[in-house]
This record gives C-alpha cells, sequence and structure tokens, in this order.
C-alpha cells in the first residue's frame, strides 16, 4: 500500500505514528544512517490505514514482534524545515506500547537491515536513560519533555 506522504518542490505533508517502549527506567530509540539525532521507532501510515493498524504493523516491521498499544500519548501537528529546506507539515500519533515477547528485543543496544518497501533501511537501536534524555539530540523535543516529567496525559500539540 501507499504511505501518506505529498511532496512538492518546496512543501511536504506526512502523516506517520511512533511507538515508545519503556523498560527500566530506558527507552527505545533509533538512530538512523547519516542522522545525528535520535528518534523513535514508527513509520508512515498508509492509505487507508488508521493510525493504531499502522502503529502495530510499524514496531512489527522494525522490532520483529507483536505489540500493543497501551495508551496514546499524544497527536502533533508540527512544522518544520526538513534537512532538504522542504517546509513540512507533518500529523504524527504518539503511542506508548507493550511487545508481546520481550525475549526477541534486545536489551543491548543493536543494528538491524529492514527492507521497506524494497528500499534497504539500516536501524541502530539504541536504549536511552529517560532521566538522560537532556544529554542527547533526541526529538521530538516536545516529547522528549513529556518523557523526561514523566506527563504522561493526552495531548493535542500544534508546534511550529
Amino acid at each position: 500500500m501507499k504511505d501518506i506522504e505529498l511532496k512538492t518542490d518546496t512543501h511536504k505533508f506526512k502523516y506517520r505514528v511512533n511507538g515508545i517502549i519503556i523498560h527500566n527506567g530506558k527507552i527505545l530509540t533509533l538512530k538512523m544512517k547519516n542522522n545525528i539525532s535520535y528518534c523513535l521507532p514508527g513509520g508512515h501510515v498508509e492509505l487507508c490505514e488508521d493510525s493504531k493498524t499502522a502503529m502495530i504493523r510499524e514496531m512489527l516491521e522494525e522490532i520483529e514482534t507483536p505489540v500493543t498499544i497501551d495508551k496514546e500519548l499524544a497527536v502533533v501537528e508540527n512544522f518544520y524545515l526538513d534537512k532538504n529546506n522542504l517546509q513540512t507539515h507533518e500529523i504524527s500519533f504518539y503511542y506508548i506500547v507493550k511487545p508481546e515477547n520481550f525475549n526477541k528485543i534486545s536489551l543491548q543496544n543493536y543494528s538491524k537491515t529492514e527492507n521497506d518497501k524494497g528500499k534497504v533501511k539500516k536501524h541502530n537501536f539504541v536504549w536511552l536513560d529517560i532521566s538522560l534524555l537532556n544529554n542527547f539530540d533526541f526529538r521530538p523535543k516536545f516529547i522528549k519533555d513529556k518523557l523526561i516529567s514523566q506527563d504522561f496525559n493526552f495531548e493535542h500539540l500544534i508546534v511550529r
């Protein structure tokens, strides 16, 4: 199926989901190739797919074990300039998820290759201590702030 993402020469729109796995005071983050920042595992929602189904699918693709959704943490309308200087409008759903089989997830940092619709991507998974997140370039900042403050109340944010 086709990802929900639109591009022009100057603008981009995307609809994404992001999974938060918390274990022993740490979160599982992703450091993509050529990125200096850390982010959450997840991906694009596909046409005619709801965000919860997309979250479960994306986590299965990335961490190779089914998850259940524990809590919806935030819906964010984020506006920013991307690395290619495109004005970007992103709608993202952030879910706290629980792996059904923690034995399949390394509790050490690890790398994995994923074939995402014919495009091979290398994922570097890193467990970051939530209390030390300010020491890392973890994005987006609004989710970093929620995690550090342990604010697990649902929010709808508009960030420009």
